[in-house]
């Protein structure tokens, strides 16, 4: 069996994400989401309630393809979420699957400062896709494969800097989170 995940913080998920998501899908047998609250190498936790991040998440999956799973492991467990544990766990519970994990070359760029980044090498196959300005080379012998035809460059970052700023740029979110987003006032609107 096929598997892939696709972990984050998705604070809010954008665009970007549901064209990952579209790209993936149909490559494995279950495709799974994972939001994490608290990333170890960014120096804040989300403060979005994971209520609101679970709620916008759904409606990207109603947009694409309800069989997605959202796995709320990050979310439940404490303090910070490592990506060696999200893999162990996945492991434990799709025993003798083949698990493949999306990373943006943003963070592929800094991969070598991630948590036993060398056992997360030798134990999944990394799903890349390319962002502006990123020029990331593959580790040797790194099971690892470019999505050549990913063209959007966007930031859940700057997304909500935007919003707390009073711009809401709406090519970057679907209509249906940039409604959820208005309705419970999140990140400053």
């Amino acid at each position: 069996m096929k598997l892939i995940f696709f972990g984050g913080s998705f604070d809010p998920p954008h665009k970007g994400h549901v064209e990952i998501i579209r790209k993936c899908v149909n490559r494995c047998n279950h495709f799974i989401l994972i939001p994490t609250l608290h990333s170890p190498l960014k120096t804040l936790a989300s403060s979005t309630d994971p209520y609101h991040i679970l709620k916008m998440l759904n409606l990207i999956i109603h947009n694409i393809d309800q069989s997605i799973l959202i796995d709320e492991y990050d979310l439940v467990r404490s303090g910070p979420s490592y990506t060696i544990d999200t893999v162990q766990y996945l492991q434990d519970k799709y025993i003798n699957s083949s698990i493949s994990m999306v990373m943006g070359a943003d963070q592929l760029m800094k991969f070598d400062m991630w948590k036993d980044y060398l056992n997360i090498i030798n134990s999944v196959h990394i799903i890349g896709f390319n962002r502006k300005d990123c020029n990331f080379i593959p580790f040797p012998d790194m099971n690892f494969t470019w999505i050549e035809d990913f063209k959007m460059d966007i930031s859940s970052d700057k997304i909500r800097r935007d919003i707390a700023s009073g711009i809401l740029n709406e090519n970057d979110l679907i209509p249906s989170v940039k409604d959820y987003i208005i309705k419970n006032k999140l990140y400053g609107y």
